[in-house]
């Protein structure tokens, strides 16, 4: 069946209508990135929700986004446009997590649906008559089931090609290790320990390492970290005298390591080794020291807990041990729970700004002395009655005395420096 020709005029407004929502969807790449990621988690159970492999999910989906939509402007062929290399290490890492190519198919269909949902909503807003919304959001639909179709095919490769790649290669072998020694299944350690040339009868420290992308002319860059991860990884254990560590890549910018140590190490010791090998453009969130295959498990899931709590953070050191957010952790795995929590038992106290910081940070001092004025005041550098003071108007904001249910003002103080960022 044939259809009429599309008048000039109404073809060249979808085509400056299609002109426009491309300048908003690189405008708002990061809002849309946003959107896209949220389908695939709702509806690809091997996205991964944790916060680390999520913000590399965002990251790869607003570097792919950035790019159909640069290229689409410039005139390249949509089928024909390469997917970002962000992209494809992720798809290497699903490759060498064993995970299928039915779920790398199925987050093409999710993205490729919700990206033009994305379309259609930003087309119908731009009032247009009836006859140009038609013709523009055809378009649209075109374009998007090109870029898609072509990404699809191309990541398939991307994948079969790695999984070739890592039939029995060393990095599969210790990835293969990770997995059997984190799932707590019943296995034989010795063996574990020969075939991943690592430890696993000592006592662990595990670490989560990762890098927050720069962006060049907003596009993430491109330069692969997981050699500076491990070479990271190794000036940590060399300098606690360990044996090499254990890395395998997590994400594209994240890693996990582990350092296998035959006494129990000092833990100011641990933090020392971390700092100095940690560059400036990197974080490194670590567990407590464990013994044997459970220490293994547990050491690890404090470092990803650490890291999370650290990446939730406005202000947050380079290096986060878990031992430091130990508190926040169980008291705040619900954070919208924390966050009432806190505003229940800090109240105006919990506001912004430098007048409060500078309240809590006394009470939080004068509670550790025991409610001693005169240490408090040592300690702060100020004078004993700006401390009475300050705890006096810290009183006022939160309705009681600081000795009345102390423990979960302690808390909830703690709970608020770690939330900071849920506060501004």
């Amino acid at each position: 069946m044939s259809t009429s020709p599309v008048p000039l005029a109404t073809q060249a407004a979808a085509d400056r209508a299609l002109v426009a929502v491309a300048g908003q969807l690189l405008d708002d790449a990061d809002a849309v990135a946003a959107v896209l990621v949220e389908a695939l988690l709702r509806e690809v159970p091997e996205v991964s929700g944790d916060p680390l492999s999520a913000e590399e999910t965002r990251r790869s989906v607003r570097a792919a986004l950035v790019l159909l939509v640069g290229a689409w402007r410039r005139g390249a062929p949509p089928e024909r446009v390469a997917p970002p290399p962000e992209v494809q290490f992720q798809i290497g890492v699903m490759a060498r997590d064993g995970i299928p190519i039915g779920a790398l198919l199925r987050i093409g269909q999710v993205a490729h649906g919700a990206f033009a949902d994305v379309w259609d909503e930003r087309l119908a807003g731009l009032g247009l008559r009836a006859e140009v919304l038609a013709v523009a959001m055809r378009r649209a639909h075109q374009l998007t089931f090109q870029w898609f179709t072509g990404l699809t095919r191309q990541l398939s490769a991307v994948y079969e090609a790695e999984r070739e790649r890592l039939a029995r290669t060393p990095e599969r072998v210790r990835r293969e290790a990770v997995d059997a020694a984190l799932s707590g299944r019943t296995v034989d350690v010795d063996a574990l320990s020969r075939t991943a040339a690592y430890e696993f009868r000592r006592r662990h420290v595990g670490l989560v390492l990762w890098r927050d992308a720069p962006v060049l002319d907003g596009v993430p860059a491109v330069a692969d970290p997981q050699p500076i991860f491990a070479g990271v990884s190794r000036a940590v254990a060399d300098a606690l005298g360990a044996a090499p560590p254990l890395v395998v890549a997590a994400a594209s910018g994240v890693a996990w390591a582990w350092i296998a140590l035959r006494d129990d190490p000092d833990p100011a010791r641990v933090r020392e080794a971390i700092e100095v090998a940690c560059p400036p453009e990197l974080s490194i969130a670590h567990g407590d020291p464990a013994p044997g295959l459970p220490g293994f498990r547990a050491t690890h899931e404090d470092a990803l807990a650490a890291a999370g709590i650290a990446m939730g953070s406005a202000a947050r050191d380079r290096v986060v041990s878990f031992a430091a957010v130990e508190l926040v952790a169980l008291a705040g795995g619900d954070r919208a729970r924390a966050r009432r929590f806190v505003a229940r038992h800090l109240g105006p106290l919990a506001a912004a700004g430098a007048e409060p910081a500078r309240l809590r940070a006394t009470v939080r001092v004068h509670l550790q002395e025991h409610e001693h004025r005169g240490a408090t005041a040592a300690r702060l550098g100020v004078h004993p009655n700006t401390v009475s003071n300050r705890v006096r108007a810290a009183e006022e904001l939160i309705g009681r005395p600081l000795r009345e249910r102390s423990l979960e003002l302690r808390v909830a103080l703690e709970l608020r420096e770690q939330l900071d960022a849920d506060f501004g």
